[in-house]
């Protein structure tokens, strides 16, 4: 998902960094199918939402904890703050880089507010702040958390873990295919909550591979492309080989494959 904020900070300066994030956000391929309803990137993304992100994040939320307000921050085309359950009359409110995909969440999900602009923005205090795959995209990582936690009650964040063997010589930066600026372990992403002053409370590190979700991923490329996995035939069975390796031998999946940690976090009290 497209992140807010943290673009003055990028190498290059101002104008160098927005025309880094318009290129991954607005005109990449991947966000452009992603605004096609009928596409099999739209289709993929409702899927990983519904059935992976928003009950892993559900579940990350202090049992008890009442909520009427969520803000998420680098919502994209606002799939997840749709699905994401919230009492009656709760307020929503989605803040995004990309003029296209804030255009098209506004298309698809009218009963909610949508802002093409800075989260700090946002008047007053969320009960809930989100952000889902963001913080690996900006410079300042534990910047943006930090303004996260000062923003809203309870922060829930899902966090790539990459520090995998796929991803070993993988080169992350500017260039890199997802916009990625760097790798997560777990032990990273638990102490990147902690030093942006909050306090960990929840958090569980799921492998998408080992859920249902990924098997109905598998389905729907099947579906669509003839193939579950991508590439020419030589290449799809040797993905196909690797991924009946890894499901089938559980400690060698967890080191092939990246995982996602999904926590809640507060605001530290003052001392």
């Amino acid at each position: 998902m497209s992140v807010e904020n943290g673009r003055a900070n990028a190498p290059g300066g101002q104008a160098n960094s927005d025309d880094f994030y318009r290129r991954l956000y607005d005109d990449k391929a991947e966000y452009v199918a992603r605004r096609d309803d009928t596409s099999l990137e739209a289709r993929l993304i409702r899927l990983e939402v519904e059935a992976f992100k928003v009950p892993n994040l559900i579940a990350a939320i202090p049992h008890g904890f009442d909520y009427s307000s969520v803000v998420e921050i680098g919502c994209a085309t606002g799939e997840l703050l749709a699905a994401f359950p919230a009492p009656a009359g709760a307020r929503k409110v989605g803040f995004d880089i990309s003029k296209e995909n804030i255009a098209c969440a506004r298309v698809r999900h009218p009963g909610i507010e949508f802002h093409n602009s800075d989260f700090h923005e946002f008047e007053g205090c969320a009960d809930v702040v989100v952000l889902s795959d963001v913080l690996e995209h900006v410079p300042d990582d534990r910047g943006m958390l930090r303004d996260a936690g000062r923003l809203g009650r309870v922060v829930l964040v899902n966090l790539p873990l990459e520090d995998n063997w796929l991803n070993r010589a993988r080169a992350y930066g500017p260039d890199d295919v997802s916009g990625h600026l760097r790798c997560y372990s777990l032990d990273e992403g638990l102490a990147l909550i902690e030093s942006a002053g909050l306090r960990t409370l929840q958090w569980r590190q799921v492998w998408i591979h080992e859920t249902d979700c990924d098997q109905e991923r598998r389905r729907l490329r099947r579906q669509a492309l003839g193939s579950a996995f991508s590439g020419g035939r030589l290449v799809a069975a040797v993905k196909q080989c690797v991924w009946s390796a890894a499901t089938a031998i559980r400690p060698v999946g967890r080191r092939m494959f990246a995982s996602t940690l999904f926590a809640s976090a507060s605001r530290r009290e003052a001392p």
